[in-house]
């Protein structure tokens, strides 16, 4: 136990060290040794705010540690217009047992970056994946621009509350571009869930011709633990399946390239990535990338 509390302490610290001083030759390099050993599945909780998301992940924290797996969770909050920090940053939405090893709760604010996500979203994956069976990041939410979570994770979950109407605008707005699982939440409310997963259902023909993963919509209830163990499962499923098909490296090599388009972007403008597009050489560790191409544009 004090092994395990010594490392949670560890992560703490290097967690701190991104977020305070990230351009360092020592961080650059300490990024790029835990983005090379991967280890956790990396899962997107995304929805709407209100519609359940921390309840279900306490229920799935539950069935990963029944199997003895590890979890870490990056909780993403909206930011203090005052400080600029993590407004929900206490973590107590969260009913986890603070004793328990096998947890790491890492809070960070939105800082107003579109996606649901945040600027450190990434690197603090990148750290936090090579630690644990399973990382959960859950986002502020999700709107008609906010599918960045797409690129972070292996596996989205999207969650749908029962007669919101979130599915017509979803489907409006490109929504259900994103999502491997579809998650309709508190379906103890029996007429308006079933009449959700009726609308969802009708248009599954729409989502699954834009995946090559069959994607599977599941009823469940956090509060009387309905549809969770499925949902449980049906993660395992998809991880099985990225696995097998070779499709993880990939998709993750994907991600890695948005990531550095985005910073480009978000640094040099659009038009210096235009202009600048032919100095990128991936290099298969990101961060050492990214500082390479800040050299050459400089330069």
């Amino acid at each position: 136990m004090q092994n395990k509390l010594k490392k949670k302490i560890e992560l703490s610290k290097i967690l701190e060290k991104i977020e305070i001083d990230r351009e360092s030759h020592e961080t650059i390099e300490l990024l790029d040794k835990y983005h090379s050993n991967p280890k956790a599945h990396v899962i997107g909780i995304t929805g709407p705010p209100g519609v359940g998301k921390s309840s279900l992940i306490d229920k799935l924290i539950v069935n990963c540690r029944r199997k003895n797996k590890t979890v870490g969770i990056i909780a993403i909050d909206p930011s203090s217009k005052r400080s600029g920090g993590a407004l929900l940053g206490d973590r107590t939405r969260f009913a986890i047992d603070p004793s328990d090893d096998g947890i790491f709760v890492r809070s960070m604010a939105s800082k107003n970056y579109l996606g649901g996500v945040s600027e450190l979203t990434f690197p603090t994956m990148s750290i936090m994946r090579s630690s644990f069976d399973y990382l959960i990041i859950e986002t502020v939410g999700v709107g008609q621009s906010e599918t960045n979570i797409k690129d972070i994770v292996d596996s989205v979950v999207l969650c749908v509350q029962p007669g919101s109407g979130d599915s017509i605008q979803f489907m409006k707005s490109g929504i259900f571009e994103i999502p491997d699982i579809i998650v309709i939440t508190k379906s103890d409310i029996e007429k308006l869930s079933n009449q959700t997963f009726s609308d969802l259902s009708g248009s599954s023909s729409f989502f699954k011709s834009i995946n090559e993963w069959d994607i599977k919509i599941i009823l469940t209830s956090a509060q009387n633990n309905i549809g969770i163990k499925k949902l449980y499962e049906e993660i395992n499923t998809r991880w099985v399946w990225l696995n097998k098909l070779n499709k993880l490296n990939h998709y993750r090599s994907k991600q890695d390239l948005e990531w550095i388009k985005r910073c480009v972007i978000s640094e040099f403008g659009l038009q210096g990535f235009n202009k600048n597009i032919k100095k990128i050489n991936y290099l298969k560790n990101p961060f050492s990338t990214i500082k390479l191409i800040r050299k050459k544009i400089n330069y």
